[in-house]
């Protein structure tokens, strides 16, 4: 009997030590795949600054003087709330102000060849959300959606409750993708650039909420497409602990 239990507890022991060491396996995997998606955010965040600044300086050499200006102040929030102090969760309502300073800046680049409006839930406003998380979306329906768009674009940036979660939406008029497209979007390598800013909101959704969480695309092409943001609901004082 006195074998049995000694047996009994070496191997309670055993179990509690792998559990132990599963977890922190685990914790090393997701903060190295937290430094893999800092990086990433890192290269794409130099690109778009060159391609503004360049815009800035057409529009300094044409004499738009007035469309320069707004275009640099529209910059200076976009990165004040992209630095955000070094926190990765950030109030609902500062995220739209980010992707309004986005898309302002987009039109001017984009001579006014699309139009967007926001339709937001005013109580989803001081939930907090991960940081430039639909910026990439927004990025991907004008390159990709609008672009080879003949008449005028439009897109629509929707934020909603669902029961215990919060749901973005961006839906544009654009050309469409087809079923192959998007899944080679969200299944892409990482040498796969096309869709490296979706799956970057896509992983890091999945990091900090879970599996359930994440991206949903629809489309149809010539019809436009849709493109659904799901996390859940972090209030005020929770998201502390998230913080990378």
């Amino acid at each position: 009997t006195r074998e049995v239990r000694e047996l009994s507890a070496s191997f309670g022991h055993m179990v509690l030590r792998i559990q132990q060491l599963m977890a922190t396996v685990r914790e090393e995997e997701v903060n190295l795949r937290k430094t893999e998606l800092k990086a990433l955010q890192a290269q794409i965040n130099p690109h778009f600054l060159y391609n503004t600044l360049d815009s800035i300086a057409w529009m300094c050499e044409q004499g738009r003087s007035a469309d320069a200006v707004n275009m640099v102040h529209a910059l200076a929030r976009l990165f004040r709330i992209s630095i955000s102090k070094g926190h990765e969760l950030i109030p609902i309502a500062r995220e739209i102000e980010h992707a309004e300073s986005y898309l302002q800046i987009q039109k001017y680049r984009y001579k006014n060849q699309f139009t967007y409006e926001f339709d937001v839930d005013p109580a989803c406003l001081t939930y907090y959300c991960n940081k430039i998380t639909l910026q990439p979306i927004i990025e991907n329906a004008i390159n990709h959606g609008l672009d080879l768009l003949v008449d005028e674009g439009h897109i629509t940036v929707e934020v909603r409750q669902d029961g215990e979660d919060i749901v973005f939406s961006v839906r544009d008029n654009g050309v469409g993708m087809s079923d192959e497209l998007i899944a080679s979007i969200l299944e892409g390598g990482p040498e796969d650039r096309a869709g490296i800013g979706i799956r970057n909101v896509d992983d890091r959704l999945k990091i900090y909420f879970g599996k359930r969480y994440g991206l949903r695309i629809t489309s149809e092409p010539d019809v436009g497409t849709c493109v659904e943001i799901r996390m859940p609901k972090i209030q005020e004082g929770d998201h502390e602990a998230r913080q990378i």
